[in-house]
């Protein structure tokens, strides 16, 4: 499989909350199943250093949060593999959670910007990972990162049709 060039880098922030997204084109061979496309974008360029945002690749040495997650320690296992239905039910889940405060609101913004950009990736697999799934000293998570974040997770979609992966980082810190 080979990433093959970024075909759209949207960033959209809501006060300190935000989405990174980065849809890259891909070719692999039709006998690739999707776990193992999504496993190599996650060990790949396109992922480390292409699909960051903007102000980190412009400033890589100012102290900038990066992923909440070391990708050499994360596997294809640690994420949930939904479709469409399974995708929006984990978004409105965490729209519903009951500890928000008055920040509730700007995460709704954030997800009605990406529902307005979602409708092309209906018939995706969506790949979840958040870092609320793991204990604050696991050794898949960075520091200071996991501790600053109030939520981090990753979002990987694949279009086998399109021949489309994109991936969608939330961030809150």
């Amino acid at each position: 499989m080979t990433i093959l060039e970024i075909i759209k880098h949207i960033e959209i922030n809501e006060n300190y909350q935000g989405i990174n997204l980065t849809e890259f084109s891909f070719d692999a061979d039709d006998f690739v199943s999707n776990d193992q496309i999504v496993n190599t974008f996650l060990k790949s360029k396109s992922f480390s250093y292409d699909s960051l945002p903007d102000c980190v690749k412009r400033e890589p040495k100012k102290g900038y949060l990066r992923r909440a997650f070391y990708m050499e320690h994360i596997e294809i296992n640690d994420f949930k593999k939904c479709n469409n239905e399974g995708l929006i039910k984990f978004l409105v889940d965490f729209l519903n959670e009951p500890n928000w405060g008055d920040d509730r609101i700007n995460f709704e913004r954030l997800l009605n910007k990406y529902f307005e950009i979602h409708n092309p990736y209906e018939k995706n697999d969506f790949y979840i990972i958040s870092k609320d799934w793991f204990e604050e000293e696991n050794k898949k998570l960075t520091e200071p990162e996991n501790l600053i974040y109030i939520f981090y997770f990753l979002i990987i979609s694949v279009d086998r049709k399109s021949k489309r992966l994109t991936l969608t980082e939330w961030t809150y810190d």
